[in-house]
């Protein structure tokens, strides 16, 4: 959870810092129209308000997370299966979008994204953090194993993009004429459209879907 939360925190602060650049940056204007920002344009000015509402979303999920910790390290008891897997989710999804909304931040600021003393310099911190305390990688294919023996053992799913997501994988496994090992990594795209779909189940369960009325 601390990896997720600095995650969050790191994007959240390099997002500031370039916002106040862009907000006093001026770009060319036709002769006698008004001044125009960086910040104005409405590619980044879309990204802003992206970053913003998704970083807060996941702090949202991440501050419920450690609720549900807290209380089971109170009374001292095992976490469910289910909080374990949350947990993943808050570390997995927290640093896969601080890291895609930073690069993307990057290609569109022009040489300030290479200056140094802007935050940019230290955007590796958000790699490390993609392979501290268990490889996102590994998390995402752990959620996706264990939610298709779920699937394949009757056990309900509650989220529909879950069950189709396991449907989708289960018939290219099953069109596959390999050992069952090779089959799931010849289907890895789908694997990875599991895991996914299981990180944003936990996420909207939790806190609400994106709110795409404010993009």
């Amino acid at each position: 959870l601390a990896i997720a939360q600095a995650g969050i925190i790191f994007a959240e602060k390099l997002f500031e810092e370039t916002k106040k650049f862009a907000d006093q940056r001026k770009v060319w204007a036709p002769k006698g129209a008004p001044d125009t920002f960086l910040s104005s344009l409405p590619h980044l000015k879309y990204l802003f308000a992206e970053a913003d509402e998704r970083l807060q979303r996941l702090t949202r999920f991440c501050d419920v997370v450690e609720k549900r910790l807290s209380k089971v390290l109170t009374d001292r008891s095992i976490p469910s299966a289910d909080l374990v897997e949350a947990i993943g989710v808050c570390k997995v999804s927290s640093i896969e979008d601080s890291i895609e909304l930073c690069h993307r931040l990057k290609q569109e600021v022009g040489s300030y994204g290479l200056m140094d003393g802007t935050g940019f310099e230290h955007v590796d911190f958000l790699q490390c953090c993609k392979f501290a305390e268990g490889d996102s990688r590994i998390l995402s294919q752990k959620m996706a194993r264990d939610t298709m023996k779920a699937f394949k053992s009757g056990n309900p799913l509650k989220d529909d993009n879950v069950k189709q997501a396991c449907v989708n994988l289960a018939a290219g496994l099953a069109s596959s004429k390999v050992n069952p090992l090779v089959a799931w990594n010849e289907q890895w795209k789908l694997v990875y459209k599991l895991a996914e779909a299981v990180r944003e189940s936990h996420i909207r369960e939790a806190v609400g879907p994106l709110n795409m009325s404010k993009l």
